[in-house]
């Protein structure tokens, strides 16, 4: 089997690995390098993240496998809008086998909120030269090995609570093998994050040649600064893992650790151990949360009030239609047993067009259909208000004004839109009707400048 603890995804820090890995999409910040580069785009102020590991304490032959770890990103304003990001890793083995790699990444938005990011990274693997390593032929060309490798990774955030990730990994094969080759293999992990409150769920699948991982992380926020974290790893070949981990950020620090203890697949372990300490620059993280939270917000607000735009000016169009349509009068038949008195005036009823039925019917359907959607709208509009953050820093709500009794009629005005400006609602135009209805013409028609009652 080969050593390739550090380039496998869960070994940039400690929040990702107490989340057992899965980590692909939930945006990392200066950890995204080795998780998914294109978790980078929603990165909001520059970052930076040293972390430090003790892998596999207490095997019976008293290895020793230390992990060191260093990342910085940051937001790209100018020439390439985006952000970026460096960071270093070095795994050791008791001075006789080390693993490292220097790396740097880019993630931009690509199309319609589809974020995409892609690692380059020089890879190094050696060997310490000894007695045994003297003699051995394998190691006739030299101790080590470098290569360059390349990862691509892909971020969509279709609603606020909602992420989805994939990352392909060493998509190029690079080649680390000292006398013979030996590529590392493509490594595909998918994911899904859920987001609720203060609460996160993540799902990774991750397949490498022949071996798969399925593996769920959660994290938990409370009192807005502290965090619990746990994660379960499952793979092929009896390799279970749990993992565990706790956070805190105080200001613009923040420090994690994370515990992982293989329950299968590695004996004689009392577990792996990291310590991360990450620095933010700029505002401070808990208020850079509060103006995420607070822009979401806003966004569900103008999509709200787009969609009842849409349905007011359907509204309008259907009752324009439909006075067009009463415009055009139709004598009905009288029965034959019930002949027309004199002095009776004829009935008249309106029957419109099919074509005008099937403008009506159409314009109706678009309006129900608007309406479904603008109380999904509603629906997660208050979602986004239960956040606290979210709370803290939206926009008050405007004092609702006096509740006015009459209104004059404005050129293109229908009883239905009317209604909307006063009531929000324009279904309430027969209330209008009722308490004008000796001042309006034919079909509840208003005229420009009439002076209506408001009830």
């Amino acid at each position: 089997m080969n050593a390739n603890a550090t380039f496998s995804a869960d070994s940039c820090g400690a929040r990702a690995t107490a989340m057992a890995g899965a980590f692909t999409a939930v945006p990392g910040g200066s950890e995204a390098a080795c998780a998914n580069p294109a978790t980078l785009v929603e990165l909001a102020s520059p970052e930076v993240t040293a972390a430090y590991g003790r892998l596999y304490s207490g095997l019976s032959d008293d290895s020793s496998i230390g992990q060191g770890y260093f990342g910085f990103a940051a937001p790209v304003k100018r020439h390439l809008p985006g952000s970026a990001a460096f960071s270093w890793s070095d795994t050791r083995l008791s001075e006789a086998y080390s693993e490292s790699y220097y790396a740097v990444s880019y993630a931009t938005s690509v199309y319609r909120g589809i974020g995409a990011g892609v690692t380059l990274k020089y890879m190094r693997r050696g060997y310490t030269s000894d007695s045994y390593t003297a003699l051995d032929p394998v190691f006739s060309g030299g101790y080590s090995k470098s290569a360059l490798g390349a990862d691509l990774g892909f971020f969509y955030r279709p609603r606020p609570a909602y992420a989805l990730g994939l990352a392909l990994r060493n998509i190029n094969k690079p080649d680390l093998g000292l006398d013979a080759a030996d590529p590392l293999p493509v490594e595909v992990r998918a994911g899904a994050s859920y987001q609720v409150r203060s609460s996160l769920i993540d799902i990774d699948a991750a397949f490498s040649g022949p071996d798969y991982t399925i593996s769920a992380g959660a994290e938990h926020i409370f009192q807005r600064r502290y965090a619990l974290r746990m994660g379960l790893a499952s793979g092929n070949d009896s390799r279970r893992s749990v993992n565990l981990g706790v956070g805190g950020r105080f200001g613009l620090a923040s420090f994690d650790y994370s515990f992982s203890l293989p329950i299968s697949g590695i004996a004689g372990t009392v577990g792996s151990h990291r310590l991360a300490f990450s620095f933010r620059f700029g505002a401070d993280a808990v208020a850079a949360e509060e103006l995420a939270a607070a822009a979401d917000l806003r966004r569900a607000q103008d999509k709200a009030a787009l969609q009842e735009e849409k349905i007011r000016v359907l509204q309008e169009r259907l009752d324009a239609v439909t006075r067009a349509a009463a415009a055009v009068p139709q004598p009905a038949p009288a029965p034959a047993a019930a002949p027309v008195q004199p002095a009776q005036q004829p009935v008249v009823i309106t029957q419109p067009a099919p074509a005008d039925a099937q403008v009506q019917a159409e314009i109706t359907r678009q309006i129900e259909a608007l309406k479904i959607e603008l109380q999904k709208s509603r629906a997660e509009m208050e979602s986004l208000r239960a956040r606290p953050s979210a709370a803290k820093t939206a926009p008050q709500a405007r004092p609702a004004p006096a509740r006015r009794t009459s209104y004059t009629v404005k050129e293109g005005d229908t009883l239905g839109s009317i209604a909307e400006q006063v009531y929000g609602d324009a279904g309430r135009w027969m209330e209008i009707y009722r308490a004008n209805a000796g001042s309006l013409g034919r079909g509840g028609e208003v005229k420009p400048g009439q002076v209506l009652a408001l009830p």
